[in-house]
C-alpha cells in the first residue's frame, strides 16, 4: 500500500509534471480519499496515512504551480465510499452510504473545471471534513 499510494504516485506525478512542463500544460487528478483528510482510523492507519500523503503532496505541488503562474492543473479527489465491485470482492462494508462511480466522476470533472485542488464529492463528506478541521483548530487554540 505504501509503495502504491506513496512511492509510485510520487514518481508518476513527478514524471508527468516534467513532461507537462515540456509540452506547456496539462492536468493531473490524484485519487486520494476523504480518509486522507482525517486523523488516522483504527485498523486502517496505513491507508489513512498514505491517502494523507496523496492529499498533502497534491496541495503542495498545486501551490507551487500557482506561485509559478503555471497553467497546469493538479488536484486530488477525496471521495467517501464509492459503490464499486472492489467493496464486494474485498468484503468491505462502509458505515456511510456510498455514491455511484458516475456521481464521483461528475464531481471530479466539475471540480477540475473549477480548478479546485481538493475535490470532496458529497455534502456529507464535506461537512465531516469541515467539522474535523474545526475541531483541530479548537485544539490548537486551546494549546496557545
Amino acid at each position: 500500500m505504501i509503495d502504491l499510494n506513496v512511492y509510485t504516485l510520487h514518481t508518476l506525478m513527478k514524471t508527468a509534471l516534467q513532461a507537462m512542463k515540456q509540452t506547456g500544460g496539462g492536468y493531473i487528478l490524484n485519487v486520494a480519499s476523504s480518509a486522507g483528510l482525517f486523523p488516522g482510523g483504527p485498523y486502517m492507519a496505513t491507508y489513512y496515512a498514505t491517502k494523507a500523503y496523496v492529499a498533502s503532496l497534491t496541495q503542495g505541488v498545486a501551490e507551487e504551480l500557482r506561485l509559478e503562474g503555471s497553467s497546469m492543473y493538479v488536484g486530488c479527489l477525496c471521495p467517501g465510499p464509492v459503490n464499486t465491485e472492489f467493496n464486494k470482492v474485498a468484503e468491505v462494508q462502509f458505515a456511510l452510504k456510498g455514491i455511484t462511480p458516475e456521481r464521483c466522476v461528475r464531481a471530479a470533472l466539475k471540480g477540475m473545471k473549477r480548478r479546485k485542488t481538493v475535490i470532496v464529492p458529497t455534502l456529507t463528506m464535506k461537512a465531516a471534513v469541515l467539522a474535523v478541521a474545526g475541531q483541530q483548530r479548537k485544539k490548537l487554540q486551546g494549546d496557545a
